[in-house]
């Protein structure tokens, strides 16, 4: 006779989150904000330096991707990734208003006219 042994279920796997998901969606959103602040700018035709800074949103971005094993550097990389991608939005009429009060200020200084 034939003996057969008990079935064993298979081990449980643990369920983790998807980490990507997050620096995904900032990357989208710093993307889209970086794009929609830029056009929105009346110096739209302004010249190429004006684009550098956005580089800081990008590598605050970038460093949201960087996986992490601890809930400490999992909470420091979405605040980057989120701040990353407020700046994106930000930074274009930021620019705008520091240009333009410098503007008005050096109108004033200079005796108006």
């Amino acid at each position: 006779m034939r003996t057969t042994s008990a079935l064993v279920p298979p081990p449980e796997r643990t369920r983790h989150s998807p980490w990507w998901l997050a620096p995904a969606l900032f990357t989208v959103a710093a993307v889209l904000g970086g794009a929609w602040g830029y056009r929105s700018c009346p110096i739209i035709h302004g010249v190429a330096w004006l684009a550098l800074p956005y580089v800081i949103p990008l590598a605050l971005v970038t460093a949201s991707w960087r996986p992490s094993a601890h809930r400490n550097t999992r909470t420091r990389g979405l605040v980057m990734g989120g701040a990353g991608a407020l700046i994106a939005l930000i930074y274009a009429h930021l620019a705008t208003f520091v240009l333009c009060a410098l503007a008005l200020l050096l109108w004033a200084f200079q005796g108006g006219g």
